[in-house]
């Protein structure tokens, strides 16, 4: 019984897809579109609602009351082809599929030295969805759903305090409530027969950003900003029909456990002169924290089949460390070119990369725009990523260890922010 869930292995790492909240797993880098436009190189700047996500202490530059919206869409583009002893046992890519996001936040100063807001925002909405009819050989022949879809919605008060001229910090409280809707097929196909499987699991955890941000020149900012780890649970429905031929229940409701990892950025911004501005972010996250990711069932057959030690996943995953690069040159008082580049490095070994998880180490290149009149500004700006092909070794799929072969992806991250000054 514990090769039952050799393939929805897929289901548990599909869940971390949503805790890659600042990098990898075809999540967003960043919310605001100048600070996606400079390549996320945000943390040393943050001079816009952004702060609240790079850096809260950035916030004290704002001068007067500002409510923002902003509007994104994730476009992934996917490919995957196995070939073992000479035949093709998958080459497909993934269907087209468009996955909007945004945010919403109102911040104002309350004081020369303090400000207060609230902001609302997606740091992660995305997901895959793969031909079944291109994938049947992977699972004896039959057509199955390989689905997933991942959301998370946060809620943010921030506050931000200048203690003086050349020195700000910040802190923000982060509700956050995760959402997971996934479909794939689960079975060996030898002692147990492939059959549909389908999660529905949501939950709340908090989370807190603390930020600092220091001014020694005019032309110099320096930031530094932390994420502490947050430990979460997400409960909901596990649906498996095919079990019944094995005489157990067909669902059960399901619960995970998961801690995220915490991250560091520091992050600073250079200004030449009036219209220029460079910056440059070093980024940190520590997923070798998160070693693995339990779960327990309430239906005592699925209990006593030991599903619960076959589908906690060891993920082994290594921390990851980005650079980031940003320029934004103002050709007018109302007008802005920006643009920027990053990394964004894949934190999975091959024994844990499958298709639904396409954890790929990225370049990424970015270019936007701003335009700005009286108390109303606008900012546009595209990331485009794209993945360096991962090869994973054909033999693993006679051991069972992860998803064989070529692993690609693309992703193209277009947005949009509108801003006004009270």
């Amino acid at each position: 019984m514990k090769k039952i869930f050799r393939v929805l292995l897929i289901s548990g790492l599909t869940f971390i897809l949503f805790t890659g909240l600042f990098s990898n797993g075809l999540n967003l880098n960043s919310i605001g579109s100048k600070a996606s436009s400079m390549g996320t190189a945000f943390v040393g700047l943050a001079d816009d609602f952004s702060a609240v996500f790079f850096n809260p202490a950035g916030l004290t530059q704002m001068e007067q009351a500002t409510l923002t919206c902003y509007i994104t869409s994730i476009i992934p583009m996917g490919t995957y082809q196995f070939e073992l002893l000479g035949t093709t046992l998958a080459d497909t890519k993934t269907a087209s599929a468009v996955y909007p996001s945004g945010a919403i936040a109102y911040i104002k100063p309350i004081s020369e030295k303090m400000v207060l807001g609230i902001a609302g925002y997606v740091p992660s909405g995305i997901g895959t969805k793969w031909p079944g009819e291109e994938l049947t050989l992977l699972s004896g022949g039959t057509e199955y759903v390989w689905n997933s879809f991942i959301a998370m919605i946060t809620v943010s008060p921030v506050i931000a305090y200048k203690i003086n001229d050349k020195f700000s910090v910040g802190a923000s409280l982060n509700l956050n409530y995760a959402m997971i809707k996934m479909k794939n097929p689960a079975g060996d196909g030898e002692n147990v027969p492939y059959f549909q499987y389908e999660e529905k699991i949501s939950g709340i955890a908090f989370g807190a950003t603390l930020g600092i941000m220091v001014k020694p020149y005019d032309f110099l900012s320096i930031g530094a900003a932390f994420k502490a780890p947050i430990s979460a649970t997400i409960k909901g429905d596990a649906d498996a029909p095919g079990l019944t031929q094995l005489g157990l229940s067909g669902s059960s409701n399901a619960e995970r456990s998961a801690t995220w990892p915490m991250w560091f950025g520091i992050g600073v911004a250079i200004k030449p002169n009036d219209r220029l501005t460079i910056t440059a972010d070093f980024q940190y996250n520590n997923w070798k924290k998160l070693a693995d990711i339990p779960v327990t069932y309430d239906d005592a057959g699925w209990k006593a089949a030991g599903m619960e030690e076959a589908s906690t996943f060891e993920l082994r995953w290594e921390d990851t460390t980005d650079i980031r690069f940003g320029i934004e040159y103002k050709l007018s008082d109302s007008f802005a070119l920006r643009g920027g580049f990053y990394t964004d490095r894949a934190p999975s070994p091959e024994e844990t990369l499958n298709i639904l998880l396409p954890s790929i180490d990225y370049k990424c290149v970015t270019f936007g725009l701003g335009y700005k009149k009286g108390k109303m500004s606008v900012d546009f700006a595209v990331e485009y990523l794209t993945g360096k092909d991962r090869e994973v070794d054909p033999m693993n799929y006679l051991v069972g260890a992860g998803m064989p072969g070529t692993h690609g992806m693309k992703v193209v991250v277009p947005n949009v922010t509108f801003t006004y000054k009270f």
